[in-house]
């Protein structure tokens, strides 16, 4: 796993977010002038704090490789003590990784493995909860479970959740002790007492006085993750759910009907187990199906009842079906020796888009914005705040150390902080009404963007003073505010200084 995915996506996606989170929360004048890292985000505070510390003692690169490289050590650690609760040999094992790995989820979005992120450790950790459980260790499974949810509050949640219903399920195959697992699971699950108290007093109390432009319910699900929590939006992705159910249940029915014949009766029920701890965690993604029809912008809908299944599902199919052919399709040890590294190849290159050919340039400034994050890096003070694009620079902080204004991908952790979130938003991109003028998620970031290279030199000159920036970011052609000198002009976006020569 290291060998595909340890260089790709790095400081993109999540981590242009959670790296700098996690180093503000250790050090509070790391960018005090960041509104967004300085928000409370209770639900990662482990995650957060750990990861802190290892970033302020080895920096972003190494912090983050290190955080990677324990993520997907325990994640490794995990699938091959499953592997071997199923008896499959490695090859095979490696063969149906290389097939899930592109894209790792069906539809909702997820994934498990390609960032330094909370929910790679809380999938690990749900993976060995389930061997812990297959082999009697009330204690060690229910802690495992406990501190995946301490990982990741949902991730975990979801697994824990289905994961006691498994053993309560198979309780005649398995002995059990339910009251060390749950002493486990209370345990390990220390993490989550002070953020859930204290979403449950938010949820309690009234909301403030202030007029809301946008209820906080449609900012989160449709404005912001209308690709992992609305359905409706999933569209041409529906046919990889068709697949993926299909093949899935077919499995399911081969291994009720004709296994036995086929498999040792220790891995037949291994492979039994892991297809109806998959099933058990459909039933969330269904039941949010069910309701996003009657309340797609509900609290059931925020809580991501599509992650878990998402991921899970497809892993479970490719590791029973690689389990199934390994009994049914005899391979010679030569086909074996070429196929299996060409099948991994094509599934590293489709896993990074191309970056695992290119390992010297994990850590280089994106070729579109490295001459203005140069420039920023060597003309203002580090910990001033940038104006720039509503999108497409979450990674501004991480790269430059520079403060932002705000950003679309960079939401708050609390509900309360949507409504300013989404008045920044409007403000940098001319109006409320931008923000309804079409679907949300991905498209929504490039309207914004697009809207903000249309605003005037007056309104720029506004923004500056009002959110009082040391430089300011616009698109190539567009106009700064008056009085301030173009100090980039070869890219595809200007950055202007004030009172700097050209």
């Amino acid at each position: 796993m290291a060998l595909v995915v340890l260089l790709a996506d790095c400081f993109d996606t999540n981590e242009a977010d959670k790296l700098p989170l996690a180093l503000q929360r250790v050090r509070p004048d790391f960018l005090p002038a960041d509104w967004y890292l300085n928000q409370p985000q209770p639900h990662q505070w482990l995650f957060l704090d750990l990861a802190g510390r290892l970033l302020d003692g080895l920096g972003f690169v190494a912090g983050s490789l290190v955080i990677r490289l324990a993520g997907y050590a325990l994640w490794c650690w995990g699938v091959v003590e499953l592997a071997i609760e199923l008896g499959l040999a490695l090859p095979w094992l490696l063969a149906a990784l290389a097939l899930w790995l592109p894209r790792q989820a069906m539809v909702a979005g997820e994934w498990v493995l390609g960032s330094a992120e909370p929910k790679t450790f809380a999938y690990g950790l749900l993976l060995l909860a389930f061997v812990s459980w297959r082999r009697g260790r009330s204690g060690w499974g229910g802690l495992q479970a406990g501190l995946a949810c301490s990982a990741h509050v949902l991730v975990g949640g979801y697994g824990a959740i289905t994961l006691g219903a498994l053993a309560w399920i198979r309780s005649p195959q398995h002995r059990w002790r339910w009251w060390l697992a749950l002493a486990g699971a209370l345990l390990g699950a220390f993490a989550l007492y002070q953020p859930v108290l204290g979403r449950l007093t938010e949820l309690a109390a009234s909301m403030p006085d202030q007029a809301q432009s946008f209820s906080a319910d449609w900012l989160y699900v449709a404005f912001r993750h209308p690709h992992h929590l609305m359905p409706a939006s999933w569209r041409a992705g529906w046919f990889g759910v068709v697949v993926v159910l299909l093949g899935w249940g077919w499995l399911g029915r081969w291994l009720d009907r004709g296994a036995d014949l086929r498999l040792p009766a220790a891995d037949l029920e291994a492979c039994r187990e892991l297809w109806l701890w998959s099933a058990l965690a459909l039933v969330p993604f269904g039941l949010g199906l069910l309701v996003s029809l009657v309340d797609p912008d509900g609290l059931l809908i925020q809580l991501y009842p599509f992650r878990f299944a998402d991921t899970l599902v497809p892993l479970a199919l490719v590791l029973v079906l690689a389990r199934a052919l390994q009994t049914l399709v005899p391979l010679p040890g030569r086909l074996v020796a070429v196929g299996l590294p060409v099948l991994l190849g094509v599934a590293a290159v489709l896993s990074t888009h191309g970056s695992v050919l290119r390992p010297w340039q994990a850590y280089a400034l994106p070729a579109d914005k490295a001459e203005v994050y140069a420039a920023l890096i060597a003309r203002t003070p580090q910990g001033g705040r940038v104006l720039t694009p509503p999108g497409g620079f979450s990674d501004l902080a991480l790269r430059t150390r520079r403060a932002q204004v705000v950003q679309f991908r960079q939401v708050p952790g609390s509900m309360r902080l949507l409504g300013e979130w989404s008045n920044r938003l409007a403000e940098l991109s001319g109006g409320e009404a931008v923000l309804r003028a079409g679907p949300g998620g991905a498209a929504a970031e490039r309207r914004l963007v697009e809207a903000y290279s249309q605003l005037q030199p007056e309104q720029l000159a506004a923004l500056a003073r009002g959110y009082g920036v040391v430089a300011v970011v616009t698109r190539e052609g567009q106009a700064g505010p008056p009085g301030w000198q173009r100090a980039v002009q070869a890219s595809p976006w200007w950055l202007w200084l004030p009172g700097s020569p050209t």
